[in-house]
């Protein structure tokens, strides 16, 4: 009789864990960038392509900071997501919300038509200043898209903001 609980708590356990380890990609569901890849409108002539993304890491950050452009509100950075907007020719300031502050934390970008870029927001808990109650500090950094095709298959897809 023993062994046949042991199974079933070895049963259950394996089950859980798998699909903890399922639903821990991301907090938000939906296909992933690369599931909706077909879907995914092709750029407007004279436009810019900028995708976001935020890679799940459950031992950083789970907050959702707001990720700015030039100062207005873009979107909420969702840990384990991906979402783009098409700009108009131009220079851009993307930032995200923080409470420490750190040298590079923004990316500033010219756009050219047709250009597409990726920015990612990186968190560093293990950075932060004595005033800020929050032990997180955040970052907007550009990476190669090549790159961030690495992170499509794991990200759930929010679509254009």
């Amino acid at each position: 009789m023993k062994r046949h609980w042991s199974a079933i708590a070895a049963l259950l356990i394996g089950t859980g864990c798998a699909a903890f380890g399922a639903a821990a990609q991301s907090l938000v569901a939906g296909p992933t960038v690369a599931q909706a890849a077909a879907g995914i409108p092709p750029l407007a002539a004279g436009l810019a392509r900028v995708w976001f993304l935020r890679q799940y890491e459950p031992s950083e950050s789970l907050r959702t900071p707001m990720m700015f452009v030039n100062g207005a509100p873009l979107a909420s950075s969702v840990p384990g997501t991906a979402l783009y907007r098409d700009f108009p020719p131009g220079a851009y300031t993307f930032s995200v919300e923080t409470c420490t502050e750190d040298v590079n934390q923004d990316a500033t970008l010219n756009l050219v038509p047709g250009m597409q870029t990726v920015l990612e927001v990186q968190s560093l808990s293990s950075f932060r200043s004595p005033e800020c109650p929050r032990n997180t500090t955040f970052y907007m950094r550009p990476i190669p898209p090549e790159r961030a095709q690495f992170y499509y298959p794991q990200l759930t897809y929010l679509g254009a903001r």
